[in-house]
C-alpha cells in the first residue's frame, strides 16, 4: 500500500468516527436517547452500527481488503494464551467478586457494543489505518487521542459542561487506557488480548468499590 492510499484509508476511518460522534451527540442533545428500536435504545443501536457494520462496509467495499486488516488474525498457536487470558481476566474475577445476573448482562453488553466492539473499531479498524499511515508510535498516539475524544464528546453531549473536572478526568483516563490497549494491540497483532483486558476493566473495576 502506498502512502497516499494509506492516508486516504485513515481519513475515511476518521470520517466514520466523526459521523458516529455527530449522530450520537445529536441524539443526546435532542433528548432522543430513550427511543427504542428492536429492543435497544438509539445510542446503543448507533454504536452497534458504527462499531461493527460501518468498518466492515468500508473495508470490503471501499478499501477492497479483508479480515486480516481488522485485527482478526486469530492464530491457532495462540489458543492456549487466549484461554489463559480469558481465565485470568474474565473468569477468576467473577469467582472472587460474585457471579450474578447483573454480571451476565454486563458481559453480554461488553461483547455486543462496548469492550469488544470498541476494540474492533478503535484498534482493529482505526489504529491499523493510523499506523499504516503514520507509523507505529504516531499511529498509537493518534489512536489514544481519538479514543479519549470519543468518550469526552459522549459525556459532554449528554451532560453538557456541568461536571468539567469529571469529564476531564475521564478524558485522561481513557487516553491512558487507549494507549495501553493500543500498545497491547501493536505487540500482539490481534484484538483478542486487548479486548479481554478492556472487558475485564469495564466489568470488574466498578465492583471493587
Amino acid at each position: 500500500m502506498d502512502g497516499e492510499e494509506s492516508r486516504r484509508f485513515a481519513l475515511i476511518g476518521l470520517s466514520v468516527f466523526a459521523l458516529d460522534k455527530l449522530v450520537t451527540s445529536l441524539i443526546n442533545v435532542l433528548g432522543l436517547r430513550e427511543l427504542r428500536f428492536l429492543f435497544v435504545d438509539t445510542v446503543t443501536l448507533t454504536t452497534i452500527v458504527s462499531n461493527w457494520a460501518l468498518p466492515l462496509i468500508v473495508v470490503f467495499l471501499v478499501e477492497g481488503r479483508g479480515w486480516d486488516t481488522l485485527g482478526l488474525q486469530i492464530r491457532r498457536e495462540r489458543y492456549t494464551l487466549y484461554s489463559v487470558l480469558a481465565l485470568v481476566g474474565l473468569v477468576l474475577p467473577a469467582l472472587f467478586l460474585g457471579f450474578d445476573g447483573a454480571l451476565v448482562v454486563e458481559l453480554a453488553e461488553q461483547l455486543a457494543y462496548i469492550g469488544l466492539a470498541e476494540e474492533f473499531f478503535f484498534r482493529g479498524y482505526l489504529m491499523t489505518r493510523f499506523c499504516d499511515w503514520l507509523g507505529g508510535a504516531k499511529g498509537l498516539l493518534l489512536n489514544g487521542v481519538v479514543f479519549s475524544l470519543a468518550h469526552v464528546v459522549s459525556l459532554v453531549s449528554r451532560y453538557g459542561l456541568a461536571y468539567p473536572a469529571w469529564e476531564a478526568t475521564m478524558g485522561l483516563q481513557t487516553l491512558a487506557g487507549g494507549l495501553l490497549l493500543g500498545y497491547i494491540y501493536l505487540r500482539s497483532g490481534d484484538i483478542v488480548p486487548c479486548s479481554i483486558l478492556h472487558i475485564s476493566m469495564n466489568a470488574y473495576l466498578s465492583r471493587l468499590g
